[in-house]
């Protein structure tokens, strides 16, 4: 029993995918580091923005497997003793 409130309960191991997909984000951004000249003073005006068109398709791709594994992976819940 927890002594703050309820116990933490990770639905279909969500805690752990994120975790490790968060530290596996931060490794590479370590590992890679920023592009060359990024914050040089002299090349920093030559950055330009994102890409508009590949933000809206990356979104799409998001919303589109969010979609896909959200309900799949709930479906089978139909009462509370599967949940």
């Amino acid at each position: 029993k927890s002594l703050v409130g309820p116990a933490f309960m990770d639905f279909a191991g969500s805690g752990i995918v994120h975790l490790v997909g968060g530290i596996g984000a931060l490794c590479g951004a370590i590992i890679v580091g920023p592009r060359k000249g990024r914050f040089d003073p002299e090349t920093e005006a030559e950055f330009d923005g994102h890409s508009v068109p590949f933000c809206v398709l990356g979104t799409f791709f998001l919303w589109f497997g969010w979609y896909g594994f959200n309900p799949g992976s709930t479906g089978a819940m139909h009462d509370r003793a599967t949940a």
